[in-house]
């Protein structure tokens, strides 16, 4: 085995052990730790992509990294900002 897939095969072990963190309660959204494994893990296995690209896996790697930015932006948000809208109706009246 190659290292450029050993590092994949981290990858896709970041990315399963977020999702079941998720599924099981372990990890909620917009856990650092969450979001974490969700930019390490689709990086490792674009890396193993350069070495055996396939256009389908690096797009999906690419998108899966953008949409956990916007979660890590919201997540770094600070609280007092993400007053929900009904509650924001209420501060006003």
């Amino acid at each position: 085995m190659s290292f450029p897939d050993m590092v994949g095969i981290f990858g896709v072990i970041c990315v399963q052990i977020a999702y079941a963190g998720l599924q099981f309660g372990r990890l909620q959204r917009d856990d650092l730790r969450y979001i974490g494994l969700n930019i390490v893990g689709p990086g490792c296995i674009l890396f193993s992509l350069a070495f055996d690209f396939n256009l389908a896996s690096v797009i999906a790697q690419v998108l899966w990294i953008m949409l956990t930015a916007i979660s890590l932006m919201k997540a770094l948000r600070p609280r007092s900002k993400q007053i929900p809208r009904a509650a924001e109706n209420c501060v006003r009246n």
